[in-house]
């Protein structure tokens, strides 16, 4: 599945992995050394809600968009690095705003793609 940026005219990813069960989500992009050009994990959630996101046994830093029912964009969180080793240093990101789906994607590509809050997105 491809994300586009209807606002933008800019394509936020080429292949998007969906992750819908529990494990999944937990689990997201952990243990993995980096993402491919223009991939993403796509979090789907049942109904809106306020996700927090934390990066246990990550190894890269990624952007983390926070997409609404209406797949507009309500919050981007950019360049969040993983979490040290050190307990007292784990941070958890949260949207501003309720939503449906969280897009992980590699550090910077919000930026590449001009991606900003309000921007309306498509599933294709």
């Amino acid at each position: 599945m491809k994300i586009l940026n209807a606002t933008k005219k800019t394509v936020l990813t080429q292949k998007t992995e969906v992750a819908k069960s529990a494990w999944q989500k937990t689990k997201g992009l952990m243990f993995r050394g980096s993402l491919a050009e223009g991939a993403g994990l796509l979090m789907e959630f049942t109904g809106e809600t306020k996700p927090g996101i934390w990066m246990p046994f990550m190894r890269f830093p990624i952007d983390i968009v926070f997409i609404s029912e209406d797949k507009k964009v309500v919050d981007i969180k950019e360049n969040v690095k993983p979490i040290s080793r050190h307990p007292g240093t784990w941070r958890i990101y949260m949207p501003a705003a309720k939503c449906r789906w969280v897009l992980e994607v590699s550090a910077g590509r919000a930026k590449e793609t001009k991606t900003k809050t309000g921007d309306k997105l498509s599933f294709a």
